[in-house]
């Protein structure tokens, strides 16, 4: 199983995530874990390993990953998934929205947010594209605009508010935004999205509004969004 951290958390939130879950590895681009406190932690650079000969068999009842939510208290909250959950949604959405090997995502949510294992496990487990973004990136929503065309992005799955800043950007470009696919969740839906969306990419693509908690394996609800959009809602609907 894996845990994602994330490096901008505070320290002592990654003492609890480590100490809880008993981490004893980190996988990283860059050396870690100067502070004392995490002298305990092995720590190995991705880059210098090699990739396994051939796939690892797993049991799919044990553990795929954990994801640490704030939970109720606001402490770290370890969410357990195991493979059969988390394969059971990621392959049910392919298949309902078509995502294949002609499919290219943009991977603009943090690992340590569960949207990241549709957009890992997801894309590449049906042989499509994912384009990876820097730290620097992370919030340029310009720089997301120009992946998004140099390579022929069409799948978006993100929270709403991270659309709504491609979109900011996107009206004052004249191209035509080569998405197909939006997946969006993780927080209410504005009514001005859709008809934003629409016109930047010339039509409205397939428009998904998902939810549920981490537990649910990612989502464990969908609505497809249409226009025009009925004049009594006062959101897009959730579930």
């Amino acid at each position: 199983a894996y845990v994602p951290v994330s490096t901008t958390q505070p320290t002592s939130r990654q003492q609890k995530i480590f100490n809880t879950a008993e981490i004893r590895l980190v996988l990283c681009n860059q050396p870690l874990f100067e502070d004392s406190q995490f002298e305990f932690i092995s720590s190995l650079l991705a880059m210098d390993l090699k990739p396994l000969a051939e796939p690892v068999k797993v049991d799919n009842k044990s553990l795929a990953y954990i994801i640490f939510t704030s939970g109720s208290t606001g402490e770290p909250k370890g969410v357990e998934i195991s493979h059969q959950a988390a394969l059971n949604t990621i392959v049910d959405i392919c298949q309902r929205y078509h995502i294949d090997n002609s499919s290219c995502a943009l991977a603009v949510s943090s690992l340590d947010f569960d949207l990241s294992v549709f957009d890992i496990f997801g894309l590449l487990g049906v042989g499509g594209r994912l384009v990876l973004i820097s730290d620097e990136e992370r919030r340029d929503a310009a720089s997301w605009l120009q992946l998004i065309f140099e390579h022929d992005v069409c799948v978006w799955n993100s929270v709403p508010i991270l659309l709504d800043m491609l979109l900011v950007v996107a009206t004052h470009d004249t191209r035509t935004l080569p998405l197909k696919t939006v997946l969006l969740s993780g927080d209410w839906i504005g009514l001005d999205l859709p008809v934003r969306l629409a016109q930047c990419c010339g039509k409205l693509p397939k428009l998904v509004a998902m939810g549920g908690a981490t537990e649910g394996s990612i989502w464990s609800n969908a609505f497809d969004v249409t226009l025009p959009l009925p004049e009594q809602w006062s959101s897009i609907p959730y579930g």
